[in-house]
């Protein structure tokens, strides 16, 4: 018999208890800077036109709900391969589709675990919090490494090295793409290259996390110190997320990209990735890779799907730089100006638990412990009442 008397109870999850509390809010000027999505200028998280369409096109030609191979849609991975490296040609390179950009993190890391089971994987300091949690599940070690400065507005390069250099060969370190979870601050193309010049002298196995592409400044910019960082590493895994560049949250559509030093060690590792699918889910779920497929397939389509997203894009930008001017901090501690040099839809504030438990029950102002706000949560009519709060508080 099995005792499910004997297990104890796991705390909840502090983000997902935010997004409760705030639901149950019944203040009428409540503001949630939490969860993690895109909202536009009514509040709304949209169904973008182009996947709309894609959709539709999706309904009257669609034959079968039959399952789809390990590896997905191969045409989906094929775009997203392109997206990523700039081309698909697939030497000594494979790719899988997987549930949303946390499948693939979960797949990558077990596959990680597989090469090299007391391999130890290194987070950056802050980091997203589901980042340790998918490495523990996985039955892997984590340690840290430093991310940013104290000006919130610098890479802390020389800390980030120093680990590496002293990481023992052979750890995977954990890297994020453009608009990094939750500081808002990005590796330069000059941190870039250090980065990848230590991965290939100490054999470091470089993981990169792509969640917000076409996020900080275009699709191409986005992703190009990526590509460059790719080139120069024999051996990378690249967990890529649809959630917010297509606004497909909820059809959980992602994939993960190998890159392996030869073919035999590819092909060797793609076995691994498909028996570990295998194990997951079976197969892997089709509608939201089928609808980015047809996107990418249609010229039409992903040009729709590029204006969309450059809109997105602009708003953000505009609502940082509406309320890094509206920011007025009593202390004179914090220089809001540093708002406008963050991309994506996160930045963290230097807010006390105090500070922010006050902000969520005196005034409706939903942050997460960590500080991390989302840009995105900013209505219009929100900026000047919630900077003014927020300038009380830092």
């Amino acid at each position: 018999m099995v005792a499910f008397n004997n297990l104890n109870p796991r705390p909840a999850d502090a983000l997902l208890g935010l997004m409760a509390a705030f639901r149950a809010d019944e203040r009428s000027e409540k503001v949630d800077l939490g969860v993690g999505v895109y909202r536009d200028e009514t509040g709304i998280t949209p169904v973008m036109d182009s996947v709309r369409a894609a959709e539709i096109h999706l309904a009257n030609t669609i034959t079968t709900k039959v399952y789809e191979s390990p590896r997905g849609n191969q045409s989906f991975t094929a775009s997203i391969e392109k997206a990523v490296f700039g081309s698909n040609d697939g030497t000594t390179r494979d790719a899988f589709s997987t549930a949303g950009g946390c499948g693939a993190l979960t797949l990558g890391m077990s596959l990680i675990k597989r090469a090299s089971p007391d391999n130890i994987v290194y987070i950056s300091t802050p980091t997203w919090p589901n980042h340790p949690h998918v490495i523990d599940f996985c039955g892997l070690k984590s340690s840290a490494y430093p991310y940013i400065g104290t000006d919130r507005k610098n890479i802390d390069l020389d800390g980030m090295i120093s680990v590496f250099k002293n990481a023992p060969s052979g750890s995977a370190i954990l890297l994020q793409g453009p608009c990094h979870n939750p500081t808002g601050v990005d590796l330069s193309s000059e941190e870039w290259s250090a980065v990848a010049e230590v991965c290939v002298e100490n054999t470091l196995l470089p993981f990169l996390d792509i969640a917000y592409h076409g996020f900080a400044q275009s699709l191409e910019k986005d992703i190009s110190n990526i590509r460059a960082f790719l080139e120069k590493v024999p051996n990378a895994l690249v967990s890529y997320s649809c959630s917010k560049n297509f606004g497909l949250y909820r059809e959980r559509t992602g994939c993960l990209l190998l890159k392996a030093e030869n073919s035999k060690s590819r092909d060797a590792a793609s076995t691994h990735l498909a028996d570990i699918t295998r194990a997951i889910n079976s197969m892997p779920p089709a509608h939201g890779q089928a609808i980015v497929a047809t996107i990418f397939e249609k010229t039409e389509l992903e040009t729709q799907w590029r204006k969309e997203l450059e809109l997105m894009r602009n708003r953000m930008i505009d609502m940082r730089k509406r309320l890094s001017s509206a920011i007025h901090p009593k202390s004179n501690s914090f220089d809001p100006s540093v708002l406008n040099s963050h991309n994506g839809m996160f930045s963290q504030l230097p807010l006390s638990a105090d500070s922010i438990s006050a902000l969520r029950e005196d005034h409706g102002i939903y942050i997460p412990d960590s500080g991390r706000i989302n840009i995105a949560g900013l209505l219009p009519e929100d900026i000047e009442r919630t900077a003014a709060l927020l300038s009380d508080y830092l």
